[in-house]
């Protein structure tokens, strides 16, 4: 019974941790937390790639979840929000143009909203609320 114990141990041995290898590099880093980050105008910045929600404050966390935003090179955009109502949690989307100047960011014909920028991380300021964004990659 002790020798089926020992090589039942020896086989689940190996499978019950995970190298560290299999995790990417940058997810193996420590983070700042969000409240610990010092942003800046984003001046001339101009969003381009991916970019996920990583805090949402205000009036605007009463209802979104997670938010994801696709910045184009030439001026358009993608979203997609999870918003939580009534009727439960449904993503909603919208695609439209961007312009940014100075440390500001305007979706479509929208408010000009102040744009801040710390490393990887994109807050956005507007009378609702604040959205931090960090970028990501597409798979």
């Amino acid at each position: 019974m002790r020798a089926r114990f020992v090589v039942l141990a020896a086989l689940l041995g190996p499978t019950a941790c995970i190298p560290s290898n299999v995790v990417a590099r940058q997810d193996r880093l420590v983070t700042t937390a969000v409240d610990d980050l010092q942003f800046a105008p984003a001046g001339e910045f101009v969003p381009n790639g991916l970019y996920e929600s990583v805090a949402i404050t205000g009036d605007a966390a009463l209802s979104l979840r997670k938010v994801y935003y696709l910045f184009a090179a030439d001026g358009r955009y993608t979203a997609a929000a999870l918003v939580e109502d009534a009727g439960g949690l449904a993503f909603q989307t919208l695609s439209g143009t961007w312009r940014s100047a100075q440390g500001s960011l305007q979706l479509d014909d929208g408010d000009v909203v102040r744009a801040e920028v710390c490393d990887e991380h994109l807050r956005l300021s507007a009378p609702s609320g604040v959205l931090v964004l960090r970028a990501g990659a597409l798979q």
